[in-house]
């Protein structure tokens, strides 16, 4: 299975920046799934979301249950479907997600309503519920939700690839993590009716977005499990 973004192979060992609370932290890892099989443990996990230890922005998560991985965030695989939760904050996006994967230029702008306008325009992602204003976690911003079209899709199982899309992938968001132009995330597995929900806050100035990933055929107790991750978040600026 494939989720992610970033720029490294698909071996790249890098862990995803969050730290258990009495353990040291890792480096990013890279946005693939098949990148980060190394296991969560149960148990209450912080992450910095914009890598800059400079800034105070830090979000507490809880992990249930055994099954999770590493992520910038967590997240969870299933020969139906992964399901995963991210933690990031958004610098840009890619101009096309099948056709186009270089990055936006001029970026997107650094507002709120600027992230959720552009992901809400990027083609080829139907808009499922559109940006709505939101209260959530003790801070305002927005909410939508987009869902991958009925594209035509080759191979199988975990080589699945969108016909005529670059590099048979879907990309959409450039998170923290990514640093070389063409990187962005890429976690829709050559699904159609993937969907995500991204809540985009503001947290004191910085711009915060908390993402949650999964397709028609991901287990319900897995979804389940993602929603209680996203209820046990915490935001500490």
């Amino acid at each position: 299975m494939r989720t992610g973004s970033g720029g490294g192979g698909p071996n790249d060992p890098r862990s995803d920046g969050a730290e258990r609370t009495e353990s040291h932290p890792d480096d990013p890892p890279h946005h693939g799934a098949r990148a980060v099989r190394s296991t969560r443990e149960p148990g209450t996990y912080y992450i910095d979301p914009d890598l800059d230890p400079s800034t105070p922005l830090r979000v507490v998560y809880e992990v249930p249950v055994e099954g999770w991985s590493m992520w910038i965030g967590a997240v969870k695989f299933a020969d139906d479907g992964h399901v995963g939760v991210s933690i990031t904050t958004v610098s840009n996006l890619v101009r096309d997600g099948c056709r186009d994967h270089s990055w936006v230029d001029p970026p997107v702008g650094p507002s709120v309503d600027d992230l959720a306008a552009a992901l809400a325009d990027l083609a080829p992602f139907r808009v499922t519920s559109p940006p709505k204003d939101v209260t959530i976690y003790g801070y305002r911003g927005k909410h939508l939700q987009l869902t991958v079209p009925d594209l035509p899709v080759e191979g199988q199982g975990g080589d699945r690839r969108f016909t005529g899309c670059e590099e048979g992938n879907l990309k959409s968001w450039v998170a923290a993590i990514d640093t070389d132009p063409g990187d962005a995330f890429y976690g829709y597995n050559g699904e159609p009716g993937r969907t995500e929900d991204f809540w985009i806050l503001d947290i004191e100035g910085a711009r915060l977005m908390i993402e949650a990933n999964w397709s028609p055929d991901s287990p319900r107790k897995d979804v389940a499990q993602m929603r209680a991750i996203l209820d046990s978040i915490r935001i500490e600026p």
